[in-house]
């Protein structure tokens, strides 16, 4: 959950890590658009982080204001899960999301996710949520491999 727009700086040190993270590892998060309108509605995919010192692979989306509740985040999100098990060496995925985010927390499990964890990530308390390769692809209708 972003609390607030970015601001100028922000959106600029936002990008600079989006673009090192293509780089350094061929993905990063990706724009969502509309597809009938081409109109941003957010952002989603597959990023790098260090939970409680361990490398992680998380998916993450956002979708912007006014545009929640449609169905966009579930989307974005089961189609980043599919591209990082189809495409990444990794045995499990997670998704950080703060408690108090229940419309996150909702998108995790439509994306087959489940809690695995709690942890304290940046001086806040999250949840992590956890889906396994296994899983994924015993799922109806997932990507399996």
């Amino acid at each position: 959950m972003v609390p607030t727009p970015f601001d100028r700086e922000t959106t600029r040190a936002w990008l600079e890590r989006q673009i090192e993270g293509y780089r350094a590892r061929g993905f990063a998060l990706w724009i969502v658009e509309d597809r009938g309108t081409g109109a941003f509605l957010g952002t989603a995919g597959p990023s790098r982080l260090l939970v409680e010192e361990v490398d992680e692979v998380e998916i993450g989306w956002h979708t912007r204001p006014g545009r929640k509740g449609e169905g966009i985040a579930p989307e974005a999100a089961a189609a980043a899960r599919d591209w990082a098990f189809a495409h990444l060496e990794i045995d499990h995925l997670i998704a950080l999301v703060r408690p108090e985010n229940l419309p996150s927390g909702r998108v995790a499990l439509k994306v087959g996710m489940r809690v695995d964890r709690e942890v304290d990530y940046k001086g806040l308390r999250h949840h992590v949520y956890r889906i396994d390769r296994v899983t994924w692809a015993r799922a109806d209708g997932g990507g399996a491999p």
